[in-house]
């Protein structure tokens, strides 16, 4: 194997394919990429759950493949000025050597043949989105998603297309978020639960214009990405399994109060009052005839408050939240405006635009004395 390309053509490519590599591997030959020399160069990851391949078009001085570690490969890519870079197998030592400008280096290969084979796609119930929209739909609910692996089902986003329209959904069961889409008639009723770190691969992706094309097996689903210089990514994973929860049931019809904020403003002063926040004390917030009252207390730290008015005049409510998800709520609204529902202190509260009623975001209050 033998082949030349740029710096960062190389370091972009693997960079996309490692994602699917885990932090702590079940075995030494899943800590690495696999680099294939064909037509093009496709780099290849895996952690038996999730699988990634990235090609882009490089020269092909001589076909192959090898298996390289990851990391190291990664360092020494990040460490070279961008230049013209050469790697060739070294049949005889079975070592990597790389060369760009004067640098060279010398990397130990690992076993091609105990490296897993990419899983087989077969394309049966597969649409195509606008990777744009796709992207943005995916970042509105992703931070959402659990991160105790003990309910695996809540580490993912809820997929689902009915009667035309796609739904993404994640809850940890503290905050709620969910974003639709309409698509169009023809595409099969559809409703999976997709690993959230697969669709942050998705988010990483230095693609932008073009589609993402989106297929949906029994047990798996697969990406396709494409962009220029015949770069293409595909990232296969399995779904998860487990009953994800009644969303529709979650979220209430009616509110009793239902106020409307300036999106930028209110924003402005949480992050500002939260500043002192230390391991998530919450931060709350005071309605009253005409005036919110944002305001956090940290008994080892200090206080902090800032008010400011608002078109409110009903009784005078308070509640308090997590700073951070009442931040992350707001901040995946775009428009000027936002509505603050409320029903009681102790109920949830509902996030969403004033306009675009597509998103919404569910978030539980804390009890403070």
């Amino acid at each position: 194997m033998k082949f030349q390309t740029t710096r960062t053509e190389l370091l972009d490519t693997i960079l996309m394919a490692s994602r699917a590599i885990a932090p702590k591997t079940s075995a030494f030959i899943l800590s690495g990429v696999m680099l294939d020399a064909q037509e093009n160069l496709t780099v290849y990851s895996t952690d038996l759950e999730t699988s990634i391949k990235s090609s882009t078009s490089v020269k092909i001085l001589e076909k192959g493949k090898i298996v390289v570690p990851s990391r190291i490969l990664i360092n020494i890519l990040k460490s070279l000025k961008e230049s013209k870079i050469e790697l060739e197998l070294d049949k005889a030592s079975n070592k990597v050597k790389i060369s760009c400008e004067k640098a060279f280096f010398t990397l130990n290969t690992m076993s091609v043949e105990e490296y897993p084979e990419f899983p087989e796609i077969k394309k049966e119930n597969c649409f195509k989105m606008n990777l744009d929209k796709f992207k943005g739909l995916v970042s509105k609910v992703q931070k959402a998603a659990s991160l105790d692996e003990s309910r695996a089902v809540l580490t993912g986003v809820l997929l689902e297309i009915e009667e035309g329209v796609l739904r993404m959904v994640a809850t940890d069961s503290y905050r709620l978020a969910l974003v639709k889409e309409k698509l169009g008639e023809g595409i099969p009723l559809t409703k999976v639960v997709i690993p959230a770190k697969v669709l942050d691969s998705i988010l990483k992706s230095e693609f932008g214009e073009g589609a993402v094309e989106i297929n949906l097996e029994e047990n798996q689903i697969s990406f396709s990405l494409e962009g220029g210089n015949k770069r293409k990514n595909t990232i296969v994973s399995r779904l998860l399994s487990g009953k994800f929860p009644e969303y529709k049931q979650l979220i209430p019809k009616s509110f009793k109060h239902n106020i409307i904020l300036d999106r930028s403003r209110v924003l402005e002063v949480v992050k500002r009052i939260s500043s002192i926040s230390q391991d998530n004390i919450p931060i709350r917030l005071n309605f009253n005839k005409g005036r919110v009252t944002v305001s956090m207390n940290i008994k080892e730290v200090g206080s902090s408050s800032e008010e400011f008015e608002v078109s409110y005049g009903e009784e005078e409510i308070e509640t308090a939240f997590n700073p951070e998800f009442l931040i992350d709520g707001i901040n995946i609204i775009e428009d000027k405006n936002i509505i603050l529902s409320i029903e009681e202190p102790l109920k949830p509260i509902l996030l969403q635009s004033e306009k675009n009623k597509n998103l919404v975001y569910l978030l539980m209050p804390i009890r403070v004395s």
